[in-house]
């Protein structure tokens, strides 16, 4: 199970991250101007919303619905919408640069250390919640 702290530890890997806060005021990671990782809370439970670039993502998770509350997909990229409590450490990892590379761009995302930032503090499981 992944918490907002494993978002916070996470993003501390990532060169040029700032917190800051979206317009209605929840807590966002920006890559430059561009927010890669947004919480949001949907029927008291600590969701993140990330994006991806991959457009077939609303396919493969349509199974996990559960875990991937809302799915919205575009003309270049798909937003994300994760129960933090239904995905492992390592899942929320990968869905942070998916999402870290999209916004921020593959220049930035390159220079994240990939070892540093899976090996991270915490637990590294790759179970996905009820």
């Amino acid at each position: 199970m992944a918490t907002w702290r494993d978002v916070e530890d996470l993003v501390a890997s990532m060169p040029d991250a700032t917190l800051g806060e979206a317009h209605e005021g929840s807590p966002a990671w920006y890559a430059g101007r561009h927010q890669f990782a947004r919480r949001r809370d949907v029927d008291g439970h600590a969701v993140v919303q990330l994006w991806s670039g991959d457009l077939d993502l609303g396919r493969q998770l349509a199974p996990r619905s559960g875990t991937f509350v809302r799915l919205d997909t575009f003309e270049f990229r798909v937003s994300v919408w994760v129960r933090l409590d239904r995905i492992g450490r390592r899942e929320l990892a990968e869905l942070l640069l998916d999402s870290y590379r999209v916004r921020g761009g593959a220049r930035r995302a390159a220079r994240v250390d990939q070892a540093r930032y899976f090996g991270g503090p915490g637990p590294a499981d790759d179970a996905a919640g009820p």
